[in-house]
C-alpha cells in the first residue's frame, strides 16, 4: 500500500499534469482566436482591410458609373485633363512595380489597390476622350520615366517599401489631390466634373492611408499590429 506521503506526491503529479494541460489547451485555444483576429482585423495604414477594401469598390463603381458627354472640351478642360490622365499614368506604372516588390503587407495591399484605382481611372479617361475627339498622353513624361525607372532598379526591402509609398503614395496623390481640386474649382465640362466627383474622394482615401503607412514604417512599427 502506498503511504500517505506517496499519496501526496501523486496527487501533487496529477494536479500539475492536469493544470499544466489546461494551459496549454487555453494557450493553443488563444492562439487560434488570436490567427482569425489577425486575418479579419488586418490593418492597411490605420483602416481595417475590410473598410479598405469597400473604399476601393465604391471608388471603382462610382468611376465606371461615370457617363461621357460629346461636348467638345475648352481648352483649360483640355489641359485639366492631360493633367489628371498624366498623374494617373505615373501612379500606375509605379504601382505596378511595387506590387511586385514591396515586402510590406501593407505596402503591398496598398499597391495593389493603387493599381486597380488607376486602371479603372484611365479607362474612364480613354473612353471621355473619345467620345470628345482628344488623345490622351500614351507614356509619362521624361521626369516621371527616371522616377518609375529608379523605383525598378531600387532592391525589395524596407528601403524599396518607403520609398514607394512617400514618392508614388504621399507625394503623388498630394499632386493628384490638387489636379482633382482644380477640376471642382474650375472646370466646366460635365463629364469632368463627374469624373473628379467620383474619383476624389479615392484619391484623399489612398493619400491619408499613404501617409498613416509611411509613419508606421518611419517609427519601425510592424504591421497589421
Amino acid at each position: 500500500m502506498k503511504t500517505s506521503q506517496q499519496w501526496a506526491l501523486s496527487l501533487s503529479v496529477l494536479t500539475a499534469l492536469t493544470l499544466s494541460s489546461g494551459a496549454m489547451a487555453q494557450q493553443n485555444s488563444g492562439m487560434n482566436t488570436g490567427g482569425t483576429t489577425a486575418s479579419t482585423g488586418t490593418m492597411v495604414g490605420r483602416e481595417s482591410k475590410a473598410e479598405f477594401d469597400r473604399m476601393n469598390k465604391k471608388g471603382a463603381a462610382d468611376v465606371s458609373g461615370v457617363r461621357p458627354s460629346s461636348a467638345k472640351l475648352s481648352d483649360a478642360d483640355s489641359k485639366l485633363m492631360m493633367e489628371v490622365a498624366k498623374g494617373g499614368m505615373v501612379q500606375l506604372a509605379v504601382s505596378k512595380v511595387a506590387a511586385e516588390k514591396a515586402t510590406n503587407p501593407e505596402v503591398r495591399e496598398l499597391a495593389r489597390a493603387e493599381v486597380e484605382e488607376q486602371t479603372g481611372l484611365a479607362a474612364k479617361l480613354k473612353e471621355i476622350a473619345a467620345a470628345k475627339g482628344v488623345t490622351l498622353p500614351t507614356a509619362p513624361d521624361s521626369e516621371a520615366q527616371a522616377m518609375i525607372a529608379q523605383m525598378e532598379g531600387t532592391a525589395a526591402g524596407t528601403q524599396f517599401d518607403m520609398a514607394y509609398v512617400r514618392e508614388s503614395g504621399v507625394n503623388g496623390h498630394q499632386k493628384l489631390d490638387k489636379v482633382m481640386d482644380m477640376v471642382r474649382s474650375q472646370a466646366s465640362d460635365a463629364s469632368l466634373k463627374s469624373l473628379e466627383m467620383a474619383a476624389h474622394p479615392l484619391v484623399k482615401n489612398h493619400l491619408k492611408v499613404s501617409q498613416d503607412i509611411l509613419s508606421k514604417l518611419g517609427s519601425g512599427g510592424s504591421s497589421n499590429r
